[in-house]
């Protein structure tokens, strides 16, 4: 099937989250997260339970761009996804509708997802952390520095940085000076001077 687009109608991506294959469904649930309108809810919570782990991921993303707070329930559901990719996606759902209770829940999905075999994961993992400002989050992100992917090392030293902990100012300190990959130790030294300067620009 060829690629949607983003100029198909509403009713057009509907039919295909309800009938496509699951890559089409999971294609047409992104762009309707982007320009869909609150009709398009239950279509996508429908979109939760099938049998595509790509296509329940990008149900769960979809719904937490629409922003609706009727999704929180099964949101909060699909935090229990037997696929860690899908629950860090609920997880981050809940996050933006403002799901105060899913902080400690989103933190222990992404913490898991750190372990995730596949780089792209791991480093989602790593940027996601630093955005929830969760004090769990320091000690996997430090262990993250020694990743074996450089764009591991670089999200994991960017996302302490944010959280301002200073435990993080040694291991980022020795990151900035020895690791291998030149833009992780520029964004390590970088995150240092967040930490010890307040107010160091973005």
């Amino acid at each position: 099937m060829a690629p949607v687009g983003s100029r198909v109608s509403e009713e057009e991506l509907l039919a295909l989250v309800h009938e496509g294959d699951a890559e089409a469904a999971a294609s047409a649930a992104t762009i309707l997260g982007l320009h869909g309108s609150e009709r398009v809810l239950d279509a996508l919570i429908e979109l939760l339970h099938n049998p595509s782990a790509n296509a329940r991921a990008a149900a769960a993303t979809a719904l937490g761009l629409i922003g609706s707070e009727a999704a929180i329930p099964e949101l909060r559901e699909a935090m229990s996804d037997c696929d860690s990719t899908v629950a860090t996606h609920a997880s981050l759902a809940l996050q933006r509708l403002g799901d105060d209770d899913s902080d400690e829940a989103a933190c222990a999905a992404l913490m898991e997802e750190m372990h995730a075999p596949d780089p792209e994961r791991r480093a989602l993992a790593a940027r996601a952390l630093g955005g929830l400002m969760h004090a769990r989050a320091v000690e996997p992100l430090v262990v993250a520095l020694a990743d074996p992917s450089a764009q591991v090392r670089a999200d994991a030293a960017g996302s302490l940085g944010w959280l301002g902990d200073t435990t993080a100012t040694t291991a980022l300190t020795s990151v900035g000076f020895t690791d291998p990959d030149p833009f992780v130790r520029e964004v390590a030294l970088h995150a240092v001077a967040r930490l010890v300067v307040p107010g160091t620009p973005a």
